[in-house]
């Protein structure tokens, strides 16, 4: 597993709402960059482990992609996974939600690459790493600016 980024922000929300608006993947689009479109696949109830959705995202060099995500690990309040079937980069994103003793949330955003493409891993790898620093630091002050004016 390779670490593409990690962004961490403090929301002035507590973590039941900030956690509920965030597992619910169609509210993506919102709050990060690039993200064209993204729609429920199945009837799985948001935040719920087999939930999938599809994607449509801006890719570097390619145009807009369509991705299947499912999710794959979710702790009510604490964590929610999804991992996405886009070759050869193979995404697994990770949110980490706490509470401060303010009733803040503190979330932290991760983007993997599950690849195990060597040549993928030293030619590509790096430009994915730069785009999505970019995308995810833009993404956490979004998602910050947007559960903090509805309070």
């Amino acid at each position: 597993m390779q670490v593409l980024t990690v962004s961490k922000v403090k929301i002035k929300r507590p973590i039941a709402e900030v956690y509920h608006f965030v597992v619910n993947m169609e509210n993506f689009g919102q709050w990060f960059p690039e993200v064209i479109n993204i729609q429920s696949a199945n009837a799985i109830e948001h935040g719920l482990v087999g939930k999938k959705y599809l994607e449509t995202v801006k890719v570097p060099f390619q145009g807009e992609q369509q991705i299947s995500l499912e999710v794959v690990a979710a702790k009510k309040n604490e964590l929610f996974m999804t991992e996405g079937e886009f070759h050869p980069l193979l995404p697994r994103m990770t949110v980490n939600f706490s509470a401060d003793f303010e009733n803040n949330t503190n979330l932290t955003w991760r983007m993997e690459s599950r690849s195990n493409n060597s040549l993928f891993n030293i030619l590509l790898l790096p430009i994915f790493k730069a785009i999505l620093k970019k995308r995810a630091k833009k993404g956490v002050q979004s998602l910050k600016g947007i559960l903090e004016k509805e309070s």
